[in-house]
């Protein structure tokens, strides 16, 4: 009779990431731990080592995973348009990224893709690399910064934190303040979330197209 494999060669990586991303959209990235994940399967964590050596190893898996679904897009907008999806979908791991995209392959090639779309639109190499860092951050800012939104893994807490903010703001005086009043809803939730994204990709779009090489710049006085 041929001997069973041993766990750590039966458990399919691929299983083991879709597990990992379950607890990470729903528990928040403190949860994703190789324990965490061995329970789901019934493993100890040592069986695990065999796909990531670590914690570290697990969450570099986790954004490879989520970037590998990009395909590339012909232009700007619609390679940005994608990797917000992406985030939209996963707004845990969004923090990771500024971090661990260049520590992927499918990160490696969006970021050359986007530099490259930058310097057909004729920036120069530095100019392109920063753009690139701009609007990756400001992608990432759209959707940790959900107005909302908060990153606090514990309904209750969560909650309790947002009917703190809901009582302060709609607390606030019309007269002292009219045009935040006026709109202090926004701030509290979106009616409309297609809208805030079209007009935050719509912002970063027209920040780096007319963000030209800093040594265009004239020499001394203010910026």
């Amino acid at each position: 009779m041929t001997p069973r494999p041993p766990a750590s060669e039966r458990l399919d990586r691929a299983e083991l990431l879709t597990a990992a991303l379950h607890i990470a959209d729903t528990d928040g990235l403190d949860a994703v731990t190789l324990r965490r994940v061995a329970t789901a399967f019934n493993v100890t964590p040592m069986a695990l080592y065999w796909h990531f050596k670590d914690k570290n190893a697990l969450l570099d898996a986790l954004v490879e995973r989520v970037l590998s679904e990009l395909s590339g897009e012909p232009d700007l907008r619609t390679e940005m348009t994608a990797l917000l999806h992406v985030l939209r979908a996963h707004p845990t791991l969004a923090d990771l990224m500024p971090i661990r995209l260049l520590r992927t392959e499918p990160g490696l090639r969006l970021a050359d893709r986007v530099i490259g779309l930058l310097r057909a639109a004729g920036h120069t190499p530095e100019a392109a690399a920063q753009l690139s860092i701009f609007l990756l951050t400001g992608l990432i800012s759209l959707v940790t910064n959900q107005p909302g939104e908060m990153s606090v893994p514990d309904p209750a807490q969560r909650e309790s934190l947002l009917a703190e903010k809901r009582a302060k703001l709609k607390s606030l005086s019309p007269q002292t303040y009219p045009h935040l009043t006026e709109t202090v809803d926004f701030f509290l939730g979106l009616p409309d979330e297609d809208a805030y994204y079209s007009r935050g990709i719509a912002l970063l779009l027209d920040g780096a197209a007319g963000g030209g090489p800093v040594s265009s710049r004239p020499s001394g006085g203010s910026v």
